[in-house]
């Protein structure tokens, strides 16, 4: 029995005692995770679309609240009201958890630095803070669907915030420290610490001041049709940038909480519907790639095309909409289904297929933004002649918006399909670029002299046809109307609702920006892509150009006022109101600014322009030297 009793005493004092010694450490050891600092998101001009502000996580302790109230002699009310003021709660929800059962109750997440300051002047016993981190969004509400939002743990839940978490989000550090039984760090003890590894910075493709002439034109549209839904796309044909991308209704980032979760989703990626005519770009291009078809080749179009039985008629048949043998142009010029109806029927259902898919429709794009739908593609095996025929003209299949905007860049820029995307570089918080990103070759999908004769055929849409209100002077712009009928709840098309739509780009002869606008069921409006969507298409590119000092179509006409060149100009001198916080700015003296100037020039104090007339700037809506919050939109107004 001593014998093994010594044994055990041994094996404790030796054996064992590393082990022990090491257990003891551990229990008196207490771990702290340190957080990284979350990158911010960038648009194409460096401006801040996402950043991360110290803030404060508020809190109570009951027992010490209702404990300290009591020495206070003073009545509790007052001071919970005037809590419920800083923090907007109601004064019955805090006094409620402030008198609790709870060892720990949380008040409010994300409150600033002003108000904790507020706060902690009121002297209430019991409450506490913890050293938090709040997203803003200094823009507000502008792309919201493509920027998303954050959960309460920090990490992306939509949006770039989600698609580029990793990046954005940084690497955890630690501390561990040994501590007597009061939790205070023994001077001699076991000490370890990692350092957080900072987010790195996102900038994107999509340039602010365009997206803003994108929402601005979105919003005005809102306001005169009350459509379900409104959106828009700008891309660059010569790579796949994404410039804008926007839609109605829509949200905030930073209070997302308060809206539906549907208004959420980025629709431009995630939205399907039948395209219609615009459509009939990808049916004519195929054709005349496989010589089936040509800009001359003649059509007998009497209003109406029979197919096993059944019958196509065109949109507007018995209102001019029979008219005879007509060339393929022509056809695009009306927008005649029955002439594209003939089309594919030469160029035959295989052959179809190839271009379908060949386009991009059917599959994701691979966009680097969450939630994109592949579209849907009726089955090849099982499509009958007469879906085969409406498909000619946008029927039968569904694509999404994006998928559109891509397919027909690649005819904007002579037949290539690129990738789409919205992340230009990863950049680390010294401003190093960490990852360029570039444009990425899908494939070629129709030759340079198809693409050529099909720039040529959507020009005449726009001079000569259902295009006519996206002419814009100085300007060789090329593009198809749109207008598809909904399906209703009983599976049948309707007659009265419909999917208006416009896609084109400019210059037509050295694209720039191919744009797409969709109004889905506008009211107070006749619902022809060539009426409601053309006229927003207009305005977009008109602005966007200007913006970007594109110079007009080498066809002879002068270029507008706006793009003359012009000095440079220099922002006159302006005496400030007051001394600008460090959110604000001044407004600038912008009389005799081009376009491009004023933007620039707006742009460096962090406000966005609103685009009024054409032009040197005669006028602004807010006199220079005025103080006011970033983000500030300053209306400008533009005359020959």
């Amino acid at each position: 029995m001593f014998l093994v009793l010594f044994a055990r005493l041994s094996w404790l004092q030796g054996i064992s005692s590393a082990t022990l010694t090491q257990k003891a450490v551990e229990s008196r050891t207490t771990n702290k995770g340190l957080l990284p600092q979350r990158g911010n998101i960038l648009d194409a001009t460096g401006k801040i679309l996402a950043t991360s502000v110290p803030s404060k996580t508020v809190f109570v302790e009951p027992q010490f609240y209702v404990s300290g109230i009591k020495t206070l002699n003073t009545d509790p009310s007052g001071l919970i009201n005037q809590l419920a003021a800083i923090l907007d709660l109601p004064a019955s929800d805090l006094s409620a958890k402030c008198n609790s059962a709870a060892k720990w109750v949380l008040l409010a997440r994300e409150v600033s630095l002003d108000k904790v300051a507020a706060i902690e002047k009121l002297n209430i016993p019991g409450i506490g803070f913890q050293s938090d981190s709040k997203r803003v969004y200094p823009m507000g509400g502008l792309m919201s669907p493509v920027l998303g939002f954050i959960n309460l743990a920090g990490h992306g839940a939509a949006g770039i915030e989600l698609s580029y978490d990793k990046e954005l989000y940084g690497q955890k550090g630690y501390i561990s420290e040994e501590t007597d039984a009061q939790s205070r760090g023994l001077i001699d003890g076991v000490h370890s610490y990692q350092a957080a590894v900072n987010g790195d910075n996102v900038e994107l493709t999509i340039d602010s001041n365009i997206q803003y002439i994108v929402e601005q034109q979105l919003d005005q549209l809102v306001k005169q049709t009350d459509p379900l839904n409104a959106i828009a796309v700008v891309m660059d044909p010569r790579n796949g940038k994404i410039l804008a991308m926007a839609n109605r209704p829509s949200f905030n980032s930073n209070d997302y909480g308060k809206y539906n979760p549907e208004l959420w989703n980025n629709k431009v990626v995630s939205w399907q519907y039948e395209p219609g005519s615009t459509f009939k770009i990808v049916t004519s291009s195929a054709a005349m790639e496989e010589g089936t078809s040509s800009p001359d080749k003649l059509y007998n179009d009497p209003g109406y095309l029979d197919v096993d039985g059944q019958q196509i008629i065109n949109w507007n048949t018995g209102a001019g909409g029979n008219p005879g043998w007509i060339t393929l142009t022509r056809g695009m010029e009306v927008s005649s289904n029955v002439v594209l109806g003939q089309v594919i029927q030469g160029l035959g259902k295989t052959k179809f297929y190839k271009y379908l898919y060949g386009f991009g429709f059917g599959q994701p794009t691979g966009v680097d933004l969450p939630g994109e739908a592949a579209g849907q593609v009726m089955d090849e095996k099982t499509v009958n002649n007469f879906e085969l025929a409406t498909m000619a003209f946008g029927q039968g299949n569904a694509v999404t918006p994006l998928q559109l905007v891509t397919a027909v860049s690649a005819v904007a820029n002579g037949g290539t399909l690129y990738k789409p995307y919205v992340v230009d570089k990863i950049l680390d918080d010294q401003g190093n670029v960490v990852k360029q990103f570039e444009p990425t070759f899908v494939r070629h999908v129709i030759a340079k002299s198809t693409a050529e004769l099909e720039k040529g055929i959507m020009e005449k849409v726009v001079t000569d046809g259902t295009g006519q209100r996206a002419e814009i002077n100085g300007y060789v712009v090329a593009g198809k109307s749109g207008t598809a009928q909904k399906v209703g709840s009983n599976g049948k098309y309707s007659a009265n609702n419909y999917i208006a739509s416009f896609i084109g780009f400019a210059p037509a002869d050295n694209p720039r920006l191919v744009t797409l606008v969709i109004v889905d069921s506008p009211h107070n409006i006749d619902a022809e892509g060539g009426v409601v969507a053309a006229p927003v298409f207009q305005k977009i590119m008109q602005q966007s150009l200007a913006y970007l000092n594109v110079l007009p179509s080498t066809s002879g006409q002068s270029a507008p006022p706006d793009l003359q060149p012009g000095p440079q100009l220099e922002s006159k001198p302006v005496v400030a109101q007051r001394k600008p916080g460090p959110d604000e700015g001044v407004v600038p003296d912008l009389t005799g600014m081009t376009m491009t100037q004023a933007g620039e020039t707006l742009s460096a104090q962090g406000f966005r322009m609103n685009f009024v007339g054409t032009g040197l700037a005669t006028s602004q809506g807010n006199a220079p030297g005025q103080v006011l919050a970033k983000g500030s939109i300053i209306t400008v107004t533009f005359s020959p």
